[in-house]
């Protein structure tokens, strides 16, 4: 029986000590209400993954503005209303044995007036080729507008208990969006240049900096590759890394594709090549802890990747959907007991085709 060793193994990032290497990802659930407060299925959803080994535990897909809602029923963050529904859920979370984390985002032009009520919002008015609602181009002083909305949620994030907060540059959402060529045509300071591009997210890191201090972990995710022509290359995504690092960021997660690319992006992930693309990542911060991602659906190959890819942290999101006691059973022994990801895709076309919550076909509990 492997004891798993270097998986095992604590991680302290900024004074925030992980028991071990293993984390939940921020995943789109549908489970809050449609003001977007936490409700009692979404603590159940995390309790029951944080209570069975996983490290660092990330609340998925938070609203820094109701414009910028992912899907209807995710969890908002623009207001302290939800303070007192963040507070339990990342308590539950802590008591159960994982570090609480949250994912804050805005989904830009990847989401619909039928979600928000709202015309989309981007960097250049340019379609969504999913969504297709015709976004509006944000002026400077929205722009500015959203950047302090992003650094009041990693504030109120910190006051609600989270222990680190991650924000969501990542799979075309509305960071993503300024540092991609392939949706910023801008031709202010906010475009042309990877260091234009890149300014909105720095802003945000110098805003929440201001407010949060400099010992407050953060967590950024990334797409290493958007699989689009025009669209963010590893190259870009290798220069950066280390500008997010410069500017206040304490972890990478890598991931990647955006929702225009999905098939080819599964095709990647089939392929182990998220796996490569987060050394690749790391060898552009060698100081910096990286999360990898992407069809790990077992600590054997979890551990594969950690020490192959020389990186610190390892996600895994649609085996612990499927069974939240993964870790659990595989540390006890008990891995013919494991409940398999049967990669049917249903947990997110549950949530893009049906619009309904996040449903698993071998779990009945969700």
């Amino acid at each position: 029986m492997s004891t798993f060793a270097s998986l095992m193994r604590p991680l302290d990032v900024k004074g925030v000590r992980l028991p071990n290497r293993i984390v939940f990802p921020p995943t789109v659930t549908n489970y809050a209400s449609d003001g977007g407060e936490v409700t009692e299925r979404l603590i159940r959803y995390y309790q029951e993954i944080a209570r069975n080994g996983v490290g660092l535990t990330v609340v998925g897909a938070t609203a820094i503005a109701r414009a910028g809602n992912l899907f209807p029923l995710c969890t908002r963050i623009d207001g302290d209303e939800y303070l007192e529904g963040l507070s339990r859920l990342f308590s539950v979370i802590r008591e159960a044995g994982s570090v609480p984390a949250v994912q804050l985002a805005h989904a830009g032009r990847q989401t619909s007036h039928k979600m928000t009520g709202e015309q989309p919002v981007a960097p250049s008015p340019l379609p969504c080729p999913v969504w297709k609602d015709l976004p509006r181009e944000l002026s400077p002083q929205e722009i500015e507008k959203v950047e302090d909305d992003f650094a009041e949620g990693v504030r109120r994030s910190k006051l609600a208990g989270a222990a680190m907060v991650e924000l969501h540059g990542a799979h075309g959402y509305l960071i993503n969006q300024f540092l991609s060529p392939f949706s910023n045509r801008r031709t202010d300071h906010y475009g042309g240049s990877l260091e234009n591009r890149a300014r909105f997210a720095l802003n945000i890191l110098h805003k929440t900096r201001a407010r949060v201090g400099s010992d407050y972990p953060i967590i950024c995710r990334i797409s290493a590759e958007e699989f689009m022509e025009g669209g963010l290359t590893l190259s870009d995504t290798r220069e950066i890394a280390p500008l997010l690092v410069k500017n206040g960021v304490d972890v990478i997660s890598v991931s990647a594709g955006v929702a225009a690319s999905r098939p080819l992006r599964d095709q990647h992930m089939k392929q182990g090549r998220f796996w490569e693309l987060a050394g690749a990542i790391k060898e552009s911060v060698p100081q910096t802890p990286v999360i990898a991602v992407g069809k790990i659906l077992d600590l054997a190959t979890a551990e594969k990747v950690m020490e192959s890819q020389g990186v610190e942290l390892i996600a895994i999101c649609r085996a612990l959907i499927a069974d939240p006691e993964l870790v659990t059973k595989s540390l006890e022994g008990r891995s013919d007991e494991i409940v398999r990801c049967i990669e049917c895709g249903e947990c997110t076309a549950s949530l893009v085709k049906d619009e309904s919550t996040m449903r698993c076909s071998v779990n009945p509990n969700l």
